[in-house]
């Protein structure tokens, strides 16, 4: 996949202090370049590095904020419906890392120029249902592409509590984990961007932990 920069508006300002005399010091990626200026006048700090990153780093970052979002929505569902405390505690666990992703994640694409997902069209409003819009191209029944939940397996999910709701809650979650898991791993493979790549191996391993804890705790349902 080709590689990527960010924007030239960028690339057009380290052209200008160049020209004008300015000395830049390289710096690793992720640290703010600081500029030399000509004595008497102000100090240019470029707060957004030019990043090198590929057309799979941007895909990974967008699709996993798309997943992410259903997970939230699951997790809010498992606080209302979930008759186990430890499927209750392991749900809140999982919301709470995957809302700092999103964050993470959202944070590099709109660094990068590129388009932050549109919100999801299945919605919690908080009280453990689900509804989802009819947007014409991302509501139910819509192509949502490779790693994304089906919103009917959502609502289905919003219809149970108790111990159904905990069994179905666990199943879905680790196959929703699984898909994590994969497209993490390809992200590992094609990916460019250093800091994608490591966040897609820390997915990787605390998926995989996760994933094991789940399973031991269907054996009671």
């Amino acid at each position: 996949m080709g590689t990527r920069r960010t924007p030239d508006r960028r690339v057009a300002l380290v052209a200008a202090a160049l020209g004008a005399g300015t000395v830049l010091t390289a710096c690793a990626p992720g640290v703010v370049l600081t500029a030399g200026p000509p004595a008497g006048a102000p100090a240019l700090v470029f707060t957004d590095v030019l990043e090198e990153h590929n057309a799979q780093d941007v895909f990974f970052a967008q699709r996993m904020i798309q997943h992410h979002r259903q997970t939230l929505i699951m997790t809010e569902m498992a606080a209302a419906r979930a008759a186990d405390p430890e499927v209750r505690a392991t749900a809140e666990r999982v919301g709470r890392a995957q809302k700092a992703e999103i964050d993470q994640l959202t944070a590099w694409l709109k660094g990068w120029g590129d388009q932050v997902p549109p919100p999801d069209p299945c919605m919690s409003p908080g009280n453990g249902d689900v509804r989802c819009r009819g947007d014409e191209d991302v509501g139910p029944g819509a192509d949502r592409g490779p790693y994304v939940m089906d919103p009917s397996d959502l609502e289905a999910l919003s219809r149970t509590s108790g111990a159904d709701f905990d069994r179905m809650f666990l199943n879905l979650m680790i196959r929703h984990h699984s898909d994590e898991i994969a497209l993490a791993g390809i992200e590992q493979r094609d990916g460019l961007s250093p800091k994608a790549k490591a966040l897609a191996s820390s997915i990787t391993t605390a998926r995989t932990a996760e994933i094991v804890h789940m399973r031991s705790m269907l054996v009671r349902f």
